[in-house]
């Protein structure tokens, strides 16, 4: 398997996260309060919700750390920058600008509108307001990519002038190639958000590692989790024949994070679809319990995914470019919309399952069709995946120019 091969398999993956992000947020009225509180609630949405949200974030910041490296080497530092400033903090600030307001009011509308009394009041009146509380929405993951490019490129310019020989390079190396020769590295690279989220019942309470949307304070749990996945990604991206072992592995990876998952909805005191059910004094031992085996799932789940991206998707496919040009700015765009459609059927008598794919089938038609004429052929699009692509150009792709489109995010 060539080189570009691998790009191809991983611009899925990456572009597989963002589109299913918009999943994860149209199924949230049907078991959650917000953004509305539909009157057909679904234990089976909160499943789909769980395991999406299980991996995504962990797997999308593992392809961006690789890609991150790969641009950084193909243009240096300074086109680095350059590329990164264009394509995640221009997008991160006008998208800000123009979305946060619209998702925020979306918001409102929706739980003013449906929302029972108390938790009307709690939305509307917090009482943990975090510190540098600052309402960042679903853009939150350009702000950590631009924290994390931050870092590494000042690790990486002390690296070079203390390791000029690379011999602590070359212990890295070889320690990420034994941790990924086998099975057992998701719980090795657990343990910086466990040591983090262990015993702190937010991870029961939020479903996961707390989404950090609300603080421009770099939160950390979200700098332990994501981070590390940059990290490793940043590594596996100098030794790019360790996507093999995952490739080889996928399916194995896969089972054991479905069986973590399961295993998750076990753990006394934790109900899938409800914020928790404590049970009093195994308050604590459900919390450890439960972020020990979430935790874990995670990486399994990434490295399934990533590994049977590598395994069915590693050729080029005309349907699978665009679509992964299409993501980028599709999730960017879909919050207000999606917010905006569950307040509007929130409180329609139709089963969720007719609600629910109705919400995806709107959403996703108006995205698709604002991205294929306002924004793929003019100066969004080129900001956004590298390029604009006129629309009478051929519908042919060109791998070399699309290299770079593939680190986008």
């Amino acid at each position: 398997m060539s080189s570009q091969e691998r790009l191809h398999a991983l611009d899925a993956v990456r572009a597989f996260a963002l589109l299913l992000g918009i999943v994860l947020h149209a199924t949230m009225s049907f078991f959650l309060p917000i953004p509305a509180h539909d009157v057909s609630q679904s234990t089976t949405l909160a499943v789909l919700f769980f395991l999406i949200h299980t991996w995504r974030m962990t797997a999308f910041f593992i392809v961006a750390g690789l890609f991150a490296r790969l641009v950084v080497e193909r243009r240096g530092t300074r086109g680095f920058v350059a590329d990164r400033a264009k394509r995640i903090l221009v997008p991160l600030l006008v998208g800000w600008i123009v979305l946060a307001p619209l998702t925020i009011g979306a918001l409102i509308w929706g739980v003013t509108r449906s929302a029972d009394p108390a938790t009307l009041a709690a939305v509307t009146n917090p009482q943990d307001v975090p510190a540098g509380a600052f309402p960042l929405t679903h853009l939150w993951f350009l702000y950590y990519l631009v924290i994390f490019y931050a870092l590494l490129l000042a690790v990486r310019g002390a690296f070079m002038k203390l390791d000029a020989a690379g011999r602590v390079s070359a212990l890295c190396d070889k320690g990420v190639r034994t941790l990924l020769s086998g099975y057992v590295a998701p719980f090795v690279l657990a343990v910086p958000a466990f040591a983090v989220l262990g015993f702190d019942q937010r991870i029961a309470l939020l479903g996961g590692i707390p989404t950090p949307d609300s603080s421009l304070i770099p939160q950390m749990p979200a700098v332990a989790g994501f981070g590390t996945a940059f990290v490793l990604g940043w590594f596996v991206h100098r030794q790019l024949g360790l996507l093999g072992e995952l490739r080889q592995r996928w399916l194995g990876h896969l089972a054991v994070g479905l069986a973590l998952s399961i295993v998750c909805q076990t753990v006394p005191g934790i109900k899938l679809g409800t914020t928790a059910a404590w049970l009093g004094d195994n308050a604590a031992w459900s919390t450890t319990a439960y972020a020990a085996c979430y935790l874990v799932s995670a990486w399994y789940w990434s490295f399934a995914i990533i590994g049977a991206a590598l395994t069915f998707c590693a050729s080029e496919s005309p349907v699978r470019r665009y679509l992964a040009d299409a993501s980028y700015w599709m999730y960017l765009a879909h919050l207000p919309i999606v917010f905006f459609l569950a307040a509007a059927f929130a409180l329609l008598p139709w089963h969720w399952a007719i609600k629910f794919p109705l919400i995806l089938a709107i959403t996703l038609s108006i995205l698709l069709a604002s991205y294929h004429y306002l924004v793929r052929p003019t100066r969004i699009g080129e900001i956004l995946n590298g390029r604009r692509y006129p629309r009478a150009a051929r519908r042919g792709v060109n791998t070399a120019q699309q290299g770079g489109g593939l680190s986008a995010a």
